[in-house]
């Protein structure tokens, strides 16, 4: 179409670039679809942007879990030795 535009560009100032091209005078229907095909795209890609941030955010929340999982079984484990030895020592001194 002969018309150069930012990745970040916006929906509405791609719609008014858009609109205000000699393509769009020349052939509304095809930049039409172009448009609509812009717009599908983006909305795609933020949809696709918003699972890997849930799917970051989930995995980040089961590893902080398995850590504090992992802190709980390593405090039991202290907890019983100690009491094993305790029990060990009593028995020994009866």
């Amino acid at each position: 179409m002969g018309e150069t535009v930012d990745a970040d560009l916006g929906i509405m100032e791609l719609k008014q670039k858009l609109m205000l091209s000699k393509a769009y005078l020349e052939d509304e229907e095809f930049v039409r679809d172009v448009l609509a095909t812009t717009i599908e795209d983006k909305m795609e890609k933020e949809e696709d942007r918003k699972k890997e941030e849930e799917f970051k955010k989930k995995a980040e929340e089961r590893h902080l879990e398995r850590i504090q999982e992992l802190e709980l079984a390593r405090r039991e484990a202290a907890r019983w030795k100690a009491e094993k030895e305790a029990r060990i020592r009593e028995a020994r001194h009866k």
